[in-house]
């Protein structure tokens, strides 16, 4: 496996960091990986491997105000901007690996952010594979607060608070739970202007799922208490030819850090394989 490091130039002019693990191989096809919120890019380093060892490369970066990229953590510019940043990493991937099948790879809230990508985006992706994305959440705010939060945003955009995510429940592997307690390029905050604009885009993407036209496999666990899965198997369901939807019973959120990480991943790799 050979790995690169590079430097992105984003949209609202911070630079982004931004890694290649790529195949000793012929590259058959390119996942770009879109993580989640509060973590970074590197925290993938070994899930990638199963992709690279079958020849798929994988590009990816760390969002604004994420990992080592610049901005304030857990801020953005806008939302607009997050799309636009994945595009700069599409054209990236084009650049590095002409020719080559490409696939959109989104967790949590770089699954609500691909899919509305693939909604929004005219793009030349092959197909796409979100997981556990934030469509809604587990616990869901409730009306007012989500007004509050409305206001807030512009009135204080950038000032962030704790998101309340609970570690506890990205695996059912203790030791993975620990492994995210202890990275110190993780972090909890998130601004008024990035929470409101998840929760209103993962309803965009919850309620037009139905438009996307590519190919798209869509993992969540049962027993994901972070992100919804009902709202996962709703959207997949109103989309029943583009969308095919897998659920993992009792399954946290990261499935790829869970048990079954390797079953999924080769899944993705045997339905890459047959895509191409």
């Amino acid at each position: 496996m050979i790995k690169k490091e590079y430097k992105l130039k984003s949209v609202s002019d911070k630079s982004l960091f931004a890694q290649l693990w790529q195949s000793d191989n012929n590259t058959e096809a390119v996942i770009i990986l879109i993580h989640g919120f509060g973590e970074h890019s590197s925290r993938y380093n070994d899930y990638v491997s199963l992709f690279v060892n079958e020849n798929i490369s994988v590009f990816s970066f760390d969002l604004y105000g994420h990992g080592k990229s610049e901005g304030k953590k857990g801020c953005i510019q806008s939302y607009e901007q997050m799309l636009e940043d994945i595009e700069v990493a599409v054209l990236k991937a084009d650049e590095l690996f002409p020719y080559t099948p490409k696939y959109i790879y989104g967790h949590s809230m770089g699954g609500n952010i691909s899919l509305n990508y693939l909604i929004n985006k005219t793009n030349n992706i092959a197909g796409a594979i979100i997981t556990s994305p934030w469509l809604k959440l587990y616990n869901e705010p409730n009306a007012i607060t989500k007004k509050v939060v409305s206001i807030l945003k512009n009135i204080v955009p950038n000032v962030t608070v704790d998101s309340g995510l609970n570690p506890a429940y990205i695996s059912t592997i203790a030791t993975e739970v620990e492994n995210y307690k202890t990275d110190s390029l993780n972090h909890s905050r998130i601004s008024f202007r990035l929470f409101d604009s998840i929760v209103k885009n993962g309803m965009n993407a919850y309620k037009n799922a139905k438009e996307i036209n590519i190919p798209t496999l869509m993992f969540h666990g049962s027993g994901d208490m972070i992100t919804l899965h009902e709202a996962s198997r709703k959207a997949a369901e109103a989309n029943k030819e583009y969308i095919f939807y897998k659920e993992y019973p009792q399954m946290y959120h990261e499935l790829h850090n869970d048990i079954v990480g390797s079953e999924m991943a080769q899944y993705i790799i045997d339905w890459i394989k047959k895509m191409n």
